[in-house]
């Protein structure tokens, strides 16, 4: 049986994702991002990108309906 890959965990946990892209946007590590940022504005921060890429995304598609 082939070794796990690391990346499973990822896939199976979509939070464990953003920590590290929050962490990467805020410059620190995960580590230092779980001691020093709340539950509270962590999920703050997950609606924040949230909207951001659904804004981002409704722009693209009527950006597309535009040239069609």
């Amino acid at each position: 049986m082939p070794p796990r890959r690391r990346t499973k965990a990822f896939e199976a946990d979509s939070d464990l994702e953003f920590d590290f892209f929050l962490a990467e946007k805020l410059g620190m590590t995960v580590a230092l991002l779980r001691a020093s940022v709340s539950a509270q504005e962590w999920l703050e921060w997950a609606i924040y990108y949230g909207r951001k890429a659904q804004r981002r995304q409704l722009e693209m598609e009527e950006a597309r309906g535009k040239r069609h």
